[in-house]
């Protein structure tokens, strides 16, 4: 059937068919059906409905009637989204929470909660959870102080505990549980690699195989893969450029990364790179704790470090020519702080760099628009 409602703009008479999607939100919302919408109305509308200090414009949710219990410190770290869903990981909440982006923020019915000891198979733990990661299906979620990889079936409900699956993390990893483990994990289109921290094994698993299949995991010492001994709060994140996947040194001493077109325990697909080399100094503990990717450039945010890096990807790992180095201070204007930065986000032209003891916000320009230089 032919949508036959109009609407005026600027006196012209406009098919509401033919509206952009701008108008269609300022004729169904502010109220100007029927009747006349000018290109400022449209203007006004959306910069109201996106201003950053219009109070409106943020939703509040409370973490107890969201958890269904009382609120405590620290209680999550990371999130994923499903493309309805919005997944909120549990560090020392006891309950793993998850948000219906087509309800209302404020509406306890559109919060989904589900125990964690319920969903591990076991008594909850503090910093259980470090981070999550989505397949397009599955979400996982990164143990830390918790011996089971869990990941839920988006597909499934979820609150339903037959559609959370459990690995012990001794199966998976081969060895012994311990605290600390594992801090974030990647996805590179089938597998899903695990960030070791105090673990001295990085993990990868097969999607296209079963969760709780011991031979759907591979291993990987991470002695062998860096060439050198293990240490505590190795690894701190990582990134994936389409064919490698970038593991962050926090503690360790080595810049790592792995060919995923190659054999995941075959250590000729590991490439190695030392910290002194690539930064011009000496190595340090906490140097490194984040990273972005712009689609070349590999950024590493530099913690107690007190140099920004980036890895050419069209260059050889190895190579130092194909690394960058900025000194902190320079990039922000002033002197190097421990604990700098936390994090980085990339837009589509500039990094930013999240500060943690920083005092200062900075973003690089990684790549320029058109018409910018002319």
């Amino acid at each position: 059937m032919t949508d036959k409602r109009s609407i005026f703009i600027d006196g012209v008479e406009q098919p509401y068919s033919r509206l952009t999607f701008a108008e269609k939100i300022a004729a169904m919302n502010y109220g100007l059906i029927p009747g006349e919408v000018s290109d400022d109305d449209i203007r006004t509308f959306i910069e109201h409905k996106t201003n950053l200090t219009k109070t409106q414009n943020w939703s509040q949710m409370a973490m107890s009637t969201a958890q269904g219990g009382a609120r405590l410190d620290v209680a999550y770290r990371g999130a994923s989204f499903d493309g309805r869903y919005v997944y909120f990981v549990a560090r020392n909440s006891d309950t793993f929470v998850r948000f219906d982006t087509q309800g209302v923020f404020t509406a306890v019915g559109d919060w989904s909660q589900m125990n964690m000891s319920t969903a591990q198979g076991g008594a909850e733990v503090d910093v259980a959870y470090r981070d999550s990661c989505f397949d397009g299906r599955y979400v996982y979620f990164v143990p830390f102080n918790s011996d089971t990889f869990l990941r839920f079936d988006t597909q499934g409900v979820f609150t339903t505990v037959g559609d959370w699956d459990r690995m012990n993390m001794s199966t998976a990893q081969g060895g012994a549980t311990l605290d600390e483990a594992y801090v974030d994990a990647s996805f590179d289109g089938r597998y899903v690699y695990y960030v070791a921290h105090d673990s001295d094994t990085f993990v990868r698993f097969d999607t296209q195989g079963v969760f709780t299949t011991a031979g759907d995991w591979s291993h990987m010492n991470m002695s062998t893969a860096q060439g050198g001994a293990e240490v505590d709060d190795a690894y701190a994140d990582a990134s994936f450029d389409g064919r490698y996947v970038y593991f962050i040194p926090q503690n360790s001493d080595t810049f790592l990364r792995f060919d995923t077109q190659g054999v995941f325990t075959t250590v000729g697909d590991w490439d190695r790179m030392n910290m002194s080399t690539v930064q011009g100094g000496a190595e340090l503990d906490l140097a490194y704790t984040g990273t972005s990717f712009d689609g070349r450039y590999v950024y590493y945010v530099p913690v107690d470090s007190v140099t920004f890096l980036r890895f050419d990807t069209q260059g050889v790992f190895t190579n130092t020519g194909d690394w960058d180095r900025m000194n902190t201070s320079t990039a922000q204007g002033g002197a190097e702080l421990p604990a700098a930065y936390s994090g980085a986000c990339f837009d589509g032209r500039y990094v930013y760099f999240v500060p943690r003891d920083s005092n200062s916000f900075v973003r690089f320009e990684a790549m320029f628009s058109e018409g910018q230089y002319q």
